[in-house]
């Protein structure tokens, strides 16, 4: 295999293809990728597919480096990953040491979900090149797919090291981070993102889910406003803020919200369950079980959905369908603790004395933080005293049976 003759002219195809490569797409040598998440439009997709389609039989047939690196980064830009893989090991098989073909088959195997595969290449061509950020940056994806977080927030550090003002690696380790819980961490790396490249949405959405979890809502309130406004249609922004109005109980706030989320992803439920405890909240019961139906249209095993539509039925006085809708709830999910509490009460209620114990039980197994709740509730209280007085006796039964067997 060779490199093209200077004067040589390319086919007249692949030619046209690099033309097309170097005008719409990541050029013909070295591919830089699209960030993760970005598409070709339909229009220029369909333009590289067509002159893809055109070089087919010229780029199949090809021996030659350049023509080889053209047609792969062609099946590369429109999908064709198997195709584009072909391309590039024909290249490494008579010259390993071509870090074009190394890189960019690297990168397909990104695409083709063999992360194991793609941590090899970068290895590879990370031993020929060593002070190739982009390599560092690639491997830290493949080691993220392959969930090597340590060794994946070390190969985007040294990425970062490489090359400072390396966005995409400061963004991923953000991500990484949080995903850690290493909040503060995350933050500052956002912060860091952030005074690179001031316009990236999503930055601010996971600086201010990272925020939240520091306990730190007003602030994180502000990072998804600030994520909403540099994109108006980023519905995990608007989830995310009224989930944190609903919590520090700014409920018209998050009502707003949720109903923005609603309209721009009409299929999500949860927005759909949320909104429906904000009208819950504000006492408007009607509007919330027409929120909780229509979470249940989407999503007709959606526990919670369930559990909250039977705890507005019951403060409606329906305590045959709140009691169905317990039921259906724990039939969805059996660990749900909020269903088992509220069957409990609604037990309680109806002097079940045996079926409210039963649910309490398995409230305070599943999630005993819910005991304080219960002392303070109107209708748990008495019960929780008589589950923990059986529970003492049975104690003392248990000792009395140890010392007799002792004597």
């Amino acid at each position: 295999m060779t490199e093209h003759a200077q004067n040589d002219p390319l086919p007249e195809s692949l030619a046209a293809l690099a033309k097309l490569l170097d005008k719409h797409a990541s050029g013909t040598g070295r591919i830089t990728p699209r960030p993760r998440g970005l598409r070709l439009s339909p229009e220029t997709r369909s333009i590289l597919e067509a002159g893809v389609t055109e070089a087919e039989n010229v780029g199949r047939e090809a021996v030659l480096v350049e023509e080889l690196l053209i047609f792969g980064n062609g099946c590369y830009a429109v999908g064709r990953h198997e195709e584009a893989s072909e391309s590039y090991l024909t290249i490494l098989n008579d010259q390993p040491s071509n870090a074009e073909a190394r890189f960019n088959l690297g990168l397909t195997y990104l695409r083709l979900r063999s992360p194991q595969d793609a941590v090899r290449e970068f290895t590879n061509l990370l031993v020929q090149q060593p002070l190739l950020a982009e390599a560092f940056y690639q491997r830290g994806n493949g080691n993220d797919d392959l969930g090597e977080t340590d060794q994946a927030l070390a190969d985007y550090s040294r990425a970062i090291e490489l090359s400072p003002d390396y966005v995409h690696a400061m963004y991923n380790r953000g991500i990484l981070l949080a995903q850690a819980a290493r909040h503060q961490e995350a933050v500052a790396q956002f912060d860091k993102v952030i005074a690179i490249q001031p316009d990236i949405s999503n930055c601010y959405l996971n600086r201010g889910a990272s925020l939240d979890e520091l306990g730190l809502h007003a602030e994180a309130v502000s990072a998804y406003t600030r994520a909403t406004e540099l994109n108006s249609e980023n519905s995990f922004a608007f989830f995310n803020r009224a989930r944190t109005n609903y919590y520090l109980g700014n409920l018209h706030e998050a009502l707003a919200d949720y109903s923005q989320v609603i309209e721009l992803t009409p299929d999500d439920a949860e927005a759909f369950n949320n909104r429906g405890l904000a009208y819950d909240a504000l006492k408007a019961y009607e509007e919330a079980i027409k929120d909780f139906d229509s979470a249940l249209e989407l999503r007709p095993e959606f526990a919670e959905a369930h559990s909250n539509r039977g705890a507005v039925l019951e403060i409606m006085g329906d305590l045959e369908g709140a009691l169905e809708e317990y039921r259906q709830s724990l039939e969805a999910d059996t660990e749900l603790a909020s269903a088992h509490y509220n069957a409990a009460r609604l037990y309680s209620r109806t002097g079940d004395v045996a079926a409210c114990l039963k649910h309490l039980d398995r409230v305070l197994e599943i999630a005993p933080q819910l005991a304080e709740d219960a002392a303070h509730d109107e209708h748990l209280g008495w019960a929780l005293e008589m589950r923990n007085l059986r529970r003492d006796i049975e104690q003392e039964d248990g000792q009395d049976d140890g010392q007799e067997n002792e004597s």
